[in-house]
């Protein structure tokens, strides 16, 4: 909003009559005091983000928890989530906002410098100890969602498998058939997958992460060092034992 411009007022001398001119003199009257400038209104700080905001595919929920967010931002945002070190590993940490349905893992070398890499929401009852979220996605999906909600929403996934297939630090079972069943989704670029856990004809739950974090930070696998870098704590070399 641009500035008023200033205003002066003044009396304009009348001109005399051609006939009985007057030898007094006309006096102007005094001008009026300078107005000032109106001052722009100070912008409007942002308010804090509704507990309903909804779950963007791919990304997470805006302003709220997100893929990347520092992990100090997570914590200042929820100052009474658990936090525990991810299967005994210091480079990444589960989070947990139990009330509201919200879990995540933050990965990278220390607390100052991890990022949020993984969120996960529940919707349905209660699971490893965090409650049903009342949040959706932007496009609806969230408690009571079914899987031809599902699909007919975001269409057919990438690829379906059996969840009891997936679980790093769990111990590989035969595929239940009538088991939960995980419907991915991958980010246009690839660089980021969604999934929603089906059990039955409904959906339960679903999870975004960056897979190259995951390779990185969980698997440990060897990140690409660039012509000339050396091993360091930003491409550490490959570790004995590991895949």
């Amino acid at each position: 909003m641009r500035p008023s411009p200033i205003v002066i007022c003044a009396v304009l001398a009348a001109g005399l009559a051609a006939e009985g001119r007057s030898d007094e003199p006309v006096t102007a009257a005094a001008p009026l005091a300078a107005a000032e400038p109106e001052k722009a209104p100070a912008p409007a700080k942002p308010g804090p983000a509704s507990k309903n905001a909804a779950i963007v595919l791919h990304q997470g929920i805006p302003r709220v928890v997100f893929l990347g967010q520092p992990l100090t931002e997570f914590v200042a945002a929820f100052p009474s989530a658990s936090k525990t070190a991810y299967a005994g590993q210091s480079d990444v940490v589960r989070l947990q906002v139990t009330a509201e349905g919200i879990s995540a893992l933050a990965m990278g070398l220390t607390p100052a410098t991890m990022t949020i890499e993984s969120i996960g929401f529940n919707f349905a009852g209660e699971y490893e100890g965090v409650k049903t979220s009342t949040r959706r996605t932007t496009e609806g999906i969230g408690s009571g969602s079914t899987v031809n909600d599902l699909l007919g929403i975001y269409g057919r996934p990438a690829e379906t498998s059996p969840e009891s297939r997936h679980g790093m630090m769990s111990p590989q079972k035969t595929p239940d058939p009538n088991g939960p069943v995980r419907y991915l989704y991958r980010s246009t670029d690839a660089t980021i997958t969604t999934y929603f856990v089906v059990e039955g004809s409904l959906v339960t739950r679903m999870a975004m992460s960056r897979p190259a974090a995951v390779e990185r930070w969980i698997l440990k696998r060897p990140v690409p060092i660039p012509p000339g870098a050396r091993p360091g704590p930003e491409h550490p070399p490959a570790q004995p034992g590991r895949p």
